[in-house]
């Protein structure tokens, strides 16, 4: 096994018999995680893994390097992406930077055509970047106090949530102790199944054998073993995400979990398609919500999309800050408002609840019939920079949906459906946990949205482009 780096890729080379030769472009690399399960973590050994824009199994792995070695190399390769991704500077100076932090040999220059020449992939501040990118950018161009700088950035940005996050020295933003893992997926619907379909089989062995008919009592004990079995699994599954702390670096958003084995992984915040916050029913009375996404990427199968596992509202709020643009409701709603709306309804604690609830639009009655639970609860929102959708009664669901990420879109009109004069919307979007619907609308508002929105997200999207294209944005 081995690896090799230059100014356009790293090479992955294995195997001694059959061999293989992996390659990642460092432009096409997304992130760069470092995992660490618990034999490799015991010998202080690490993998170092490549998310590479592609199909699945397109990532490439750097395993087992010293967890030394395997910082450092990450650390540079990930300034040789940005780097590259960037475009600073003539293509030839640039590849000699890389080579001399990384060594070998510097490829022949290319030749570069006006418009590449004039491409600024490295606006300061694009109006749909949301703050952690835009954090992001200031922060690789920051010198000295960076981080009192970036704090102060933070606060600034965070303003219209309602939210003041602290920067640690190592710019550590969230950190989530692991009892609050532990109990939070306790009290997830799953772990409760289990421990209730043990329990009553526990319950029914020993009235059996009480009754006198150990014969049937002793094989149900057996019954017990799947139960607790599917118990453990989903606790253990959970503790993956122990010690989940989030940090602010010049490179994304930097993500670190585990609590045997450890991982440790950079988003791209520029690549995220659509969030969602979810609150399973027990986590109401402690306030708790989990936050995931959907990214512009194949990856591997059993890579997490977690923002966040468990955490408050304050907390949901600051992910929900870096991860998308801000909001810009209209009337003057802010932020805040907007969200806690859609999180909450009607229990809503903003003061501006009720502004806020204005901007939603709620299904029809005559949608009782085919979501008797939930026709009250479920509404959409439009923002000047996003779709936001409110769903569920009994586990609650809020997902965000930027308007130049969105990928199709598709009406949707059954036999049902059409019977009762309603019609859904999917807006499509990457590969991920969140497929976003605008469900059970009226037939005409729901071609009207089809219409508008289409629109929309084709302004969004030329616009977002050009000013990539042109370098220009937001000011700063």
């Amino acid at each position: 096994m081995g690896y090799r780096v230059d100014a356009e890729a790293i090479y992955a080379r294995s195997g001694l018999l059959a061999k293989k030769m992996r390659k990642a472009r460092l432009d096409r690399v997304q992130s760069i995680d470092l995992q660490q399960k618990l034999l490799p973590r015991l010998l202080g050994l690490a993998e170092l893994v490549f998310d590479v824009a592609g199909g699945k199994g397109s990532n490439v792995s750097l395993k087992y390097l010293s967890r030394r070695k395997a910082d450092a190399l990450r650390d540079e390769l990930l300034a040789a992406v940005r780097e590259v991704k960037q475009g600073t500077g003539s293509p030839t100076p640039g590849g000699q930077a890389i080579e001399d932090r990384l060594g070998g040999e510097a490829p022949e220059p290319e030749e570069t055509t006006v418009e590449e020449q004039t491409l600024d992939l490295s606006a300061p501040e694009r109006a749909g970047d949301s703050i952690g990118v835009r954090l992001s950018k200031r922060l690789s161009t920051l010198a000295g106090d960076a981080l009192g700088e970036a704090e102060e950035s933070l606060t600034d940005m965070l303003a219209p949530y309602g939210v003041a996050p602290k920067l640690s020295q190592e710019g550590e933003i969230i950190r989530v102790p692991v009892h609050r893992v532990i109990i939070a997926s306790m009290l997830k619907t799953d772990f409760l199944i289990g421990v209730l379909v043990f329990l009553a089989v526990i319950i029914a062995a020993i009235v059996l054998f009480v009754s006198g008919l150990r014969e049937a009592a002793v094989p149900m004990l057996f019954g017990v073993l799947p139960a607790g079995i599917a118990s453990f699994a989903a606790v253990r599954k959970n503790l993956e995400n122990a010690n989940f702390v989030v940090r602010l670096t010049d490179s994304g958003l930097a993500v670190s979990h585990g609590l045997v084995s450890t991982s440790r992984k950079v988003i791209p915040l520029d690549r995220v398609q659509a969030v969602c916050l979810h609150q399973p029913l027990l986590w109401r009375r402690p306030g708790w919500w989990t936050a995931e996404f959907n990214i512009a990427s194949a990856g591997d199968a059993g890579e997490s999309n977690l923002l966040l596992p468990v955490g408050d509202i304050d907390q949901a709020l600051t992910m929900i800050g870096l991860a998308l643009p801000q909001p810009a409701a209209e009337d003057g709603v802010s932020a805040r408002s907007l969200i806690l709306s859609a999180m909450y309804a009607s229990d809503s604690p903003d003061p501006e609840a009720a502004r806020a609830e204005a901007a939603f639009h709620p299904q029809p009655r005559s949608s009782r019939v085919i979501d008797p639970l939930v026709w009250k609860r479920r509404a959409f929102a439009l923002t000047e920079s996003l779709l936001v959708l409110r769903l569920g009664r009994i586990e609650r669901r809020v997902d965000f949906v930027p308007h130049e990420r969105v990928q199709s879109m598709e009406y949707r009109q059954g036999p049902v459906q059409r019977a009762l004069g309603l019609a859904s919307v999917a807006v499509h979007s990457t590969a991920g946990p969140i497929k976003p619907q605008v469900t059970h609308q009226g037939a005409e508002a729901a071609r009207r949205f089809f219409d508008e929105h289409a629109e929309r997200t084709r302004l969004a999207r030329q616009r977002y482009d050009e000013q990539r294209r042109a370098g220009t944005g937001i000011e700063s």
